[in-house]
């Protein structure tokens, strides 16, 4: 199977764009023009320190006007780090009024990032005495009211099943482990079973990611070791593209697809963790 029938009807849920605060390699206007050219069906758009549904709902408008023929829509969301006020759920609900399909928790002012790279603060999910915050239990009702994906950001592994258990609880019905190989994040294979066998999770694989250092590497080796020991069906591919270390969007999921295709992954599994999976979480027909 080529990889390039695949990437007809792709949808990526994590990629980087521009404006930012940092380089990216494409604005989101040339990342919709390179997802149309690969005949895409969807991207989410991601900022960590800005909400992006504003930005993606032109960019839909700005493909249907000059590619008419295309079915690409661009979607975006908002990550609860320091400019939207943390754990915020008026910036939440303003949001999602305009059109946001996913809501992560904290990045990269998540408390557990600030810990690992040597720095004190941090937004948590925890008061004073341990608890859940409360201002998340109305964050989740607003995510479950809106049929919104809650994504899990960069917060740790005791952080993830607490947030994850309590949203459960609420509602919410589409949850994202976001990039569980990644350092910052770094869930055992035994947590990231639990967590698909005791609460049904999503299971986002990127392609790359920083290390501590700074550099860049692949994670589909790793990520296949993983799927295989897991199984495919509650796992979605994302890239996480958009820092120039990496290579353009179209380039970096035809890699990835291809990576899979070669080492054995099936089509039909190809389809689900790229297509058939994404489009539930965002709500499309495909």
């Amino acid at each position: 199977m080529d990889f390039k029938a695949l990437l007809s009807g792709v949808i990526d849920m994590h990629v980087h764009t521009a404006p930012d605060l940092v380089k990216r390699t494409y604005t989101d206007l040339q990342l919709a023009d390179a997802a149309v050219s690969v005949g895409a069906r969807a991207i989410v758009i991601k900022g960590h320190h800005c909400g992006t549904m504003a930005r993606a709902a032109l960019c839909s408008e700005y493909v249907r006007k000059v590619y008419k023929e295309s079915a690409f829509a661009m979607y975006g969301g908002l990550v609860l780090n320091r400019e939207a006020g943390g754990l915020n759920p008026q910036a939440v609900e303003t949001a999602l009024e305009l059109g946001a399909k996913v809501i992560w928790m904290p990045t990269v002012d998540a408390a557990n990032e600030y810990r690992l790279r040597g720095k004190s603060g941090g937004i948590s999910v925890y008061d004073e005495n341990g608890s859940l915050l409360p201002a998340l239990r109305s964050i989740f009702a607003l995510i479950r009211d809106h049929r919104a994906v809650l994504a899990t950001g960069h917060l740790g592994a005791e952080e993830i099943f607490c947030v994850t258990r309590a949203a459960r609880d609420i509602g919410v019905e589409k949850i994202v482990i976001t990039h569980p190989e990644y350092w910052i994040v770094n869930l055992t294979l035994e947590q990231q079973e639990d967590l698909v066998h005791d609460y049904d999770v999503i299971l986002e694989r990127c392609y790359r990611q920083p290390l501590s250092d700074g550099r860049w590497v692949s994670n589909a080796a790793r990520n296949l070791e993983a799927m295989r020991a897991l199984g495919f069906e509650n796992t979605i591919l994302s890239t996480d593209c958009g820092n120039p270390a990496n290579p353009p969007w179209e380039q970096a999921i035809g890699e990835y697809l291809q990576f899979m295709i070669d080492h054995g992954v099936s089509e039909q599994a190809l389809r689900q963790m790229t297509q058939t999976l994404p489009a539930h979480l965002l709500d499309l027909l495909i």
